[in-house]
Formats: structure tokens, C-alpha cells, sequence
């Protein structure tokens, strides 16, 4: 088991023993990507409308600005590796592949992935970077061009909800306005999405106009002036929320620093 972070990347090989589980699995959407190779465990895992139940060897491609969140049973133990990377640290046409893959990819990947414990240990931090990027990209070219897609659940109607809100993520967006678009009404909305994605429908825009809003700011946009962008009417409720997120580390970050083998980490 590792945790390396260090240069914006964030990457581990976990586990969570039936006896002692350690961490939360909290519903959740951030500013970078993350790939998920599930070992072992009892897990359920939904990204924006589609849920699948894990089996060894799946991968979880989140790119980023997607919600997603696990269901865990404590009472089986949970091992898996963790990626998470800015979009920077990889070639650009990857980073643009990455938001058109779907988030539930089979395969033999377990093994493929244990190099990575081969290297912890072994080099400086530097060094390490360098060997898990290349790693990484490796991956990443050969997944996208033969991507092997896993059954699958996926709610038709919150997928609608979540298409309508990327396509109008500037505009304001209201669960009157969400009601008219779709026909239905603000409780049945209100109470399915939230019965789906365990957050309700305003929570999850607010969430996803900071992530929008985040990726203006790393181009060197005004704070002020995105929160606006973006339909906020009250810059300080922006500002605040805006914070809260970096603060949690949801939006990368340019602090460097590497975690002790053994470490737990709050993640899914």
C-alpha cells in the first residue's frame, strides 16, 4: 500500500480491512480527473446518472467536473488504486479524451496497475513523478483507443437533468425552469434526483457552476468576474463556496507534498 502526493498528482494503492474501515465514501465532484482500479470488495459506485456494482479488474474513469460518490459495505474489505491528476500533467489531446470515455470500463487492469507499488520506495519524489506520469499516459492511450465498456445502470430521466445542466451551465438555472423543461414537477424532481444522487438539484448545480467557474480562473479570470459569468448574483456567496471546495480539496492545488505510507486519506 502507498499514497504518493506530490507536483499535483495523487496517487495510492488502498485498502480498508472488514475490521477496521477507515475511510468515507462521500458523494462528491472536483476540478481534476481520477481513475479508480477496483481489486476487491463490496462496492457500488454511481457517476452523475449511471451506477454499476463493482467486480475485480473494473476501471472508474471520472473526468473531471463529474459528481460521483460509492457505496461501500464496511463489513468486506476494500482495496483498490486511486489516480488523480490535473489535466495539465498529461498531453492535451488525452485530457480531452478522458471527458468522452464512459465511467465504467472492464478489463484486466489489477495487474497492469500493481507496477505501480514497484516503483514507492524505490526513488525520490522527483523521480517517482516522472515514472507514474509516464505510466499514466502509457495507459491512458492504450484505454482510449480500445475502450471496453461494462454493463451498467443508468437513470434516463437524471441523465436528462444533468445533459440540461452542462448545456446551460452559464445561464441561470432554476428548479421552476429545470420543471417546465421537463414536464414534470418541482417535488417529483426535487425528490427523484435527490433519491438518486443523494444531493438535491440546486446543491449539484451550484456545485458544477464552481467547477465550470474554477477552470475560467486557471486561465487568469477574475474571480469576480466568473462568479458573474456564471450566474452568481452574490459574489461573497461565490467566494465562500469557492473556498470551501479548495479547502476540501476538490480544485487543484499547487502545493506539493508527499503522504507517509499507511496514511488513510478521506476518498472514495
Amino acid at each position: 500500500m502507498f499514497n504518493f502526493i506530490y507536483g499535483g498528482i495523487d496517487f495510492a494503492h488502498k485498502l480498508d480491512a472488514a475490521s477496521n474501515p477507515t475511510e468515507q465514501y462521500f458523494k462528491h465532484v472536483h476540478a481534476f480527473h481520477e481513475v479508480i482500479c477496483f481489486v476487491e470488495g463490496d462496492v457500488e459506485y454511481t457517476v452523475e446518472s449511471e451506477t454499476r456494482r463493482l467486480v475485480p479488474g473494473d476501471l472508474v474513469v471520472v473526468a473531471a467536473g463529474r459528481y460521483h460518490f460509492a457505496t461501500v459495505n464496511p463489513d468486506v474489505r476494500y482495496e483498490r488504486y486511486v489516480l488523480k491528476f490535473p489535466s495539465d500533467v498529461i498531453p492535451a489531446f488525452l485530457a480531452e479524451r478522458i471527458q468522452t470515455l464512459g465511467p465504467f470500463l472492464g478489463g484486466e487492469n489489477a495487474l497492469s496497475f500493481a507496477v505501480y507499488d514497484t516503483y514507492y520506495g524505490n526513488y525520490s519524489d522527483e523521480e517517482l513523478k516522472a515514472l507514474y506520469l509516464a505510466e499514466l499516459v502509457k495507459f491512458l492511450v492504450t484505454l482510449s483507443k480500445e475502450p471496453q465498456a461494462t454493463p451498467h445502470q443508468t437513470n434516463t430521466t437524471i441523465a436528462a437533468i444533468v445533459r440540461y445542466i452542462d448545456e446551460h451551465i452559464r445561464l441561470p438555472i432554476t428548479l421552476e425552469g429545470i420543471s417546465e423543461e421537463f414536464h414534470f414537477s418541482k417535488s417529483y424532481i426535487s425528490n427523484e434526483f435527490k433519491r438518486y444522487m443523494k444531493i438535491s438539484v440546486m446543491q449539484y448545480v451550484r456545485l458544477k457552476k464552481i467547477i465550470a467557474a474554477h477552470r475560467l480562473i486557471l486561465t487568469g479570470k477574475k474571480k469576480s468576474y466568473v462568479a458573474e459569468e456564471f450566474g452568481f448574483e452574490n459574489y461573497s456567496t461565490f467566494y465562500r463556496q469557492y473556498l470551501k471546495l479548495l479547502e476540501d480539496g476538490s480544485l487543484p492545488h499547487s502545493s506539493d507534498r508527499r503522504k507517509k505510507q499507511g496514511e488513510n486519506q478521506r476518498e472514495t
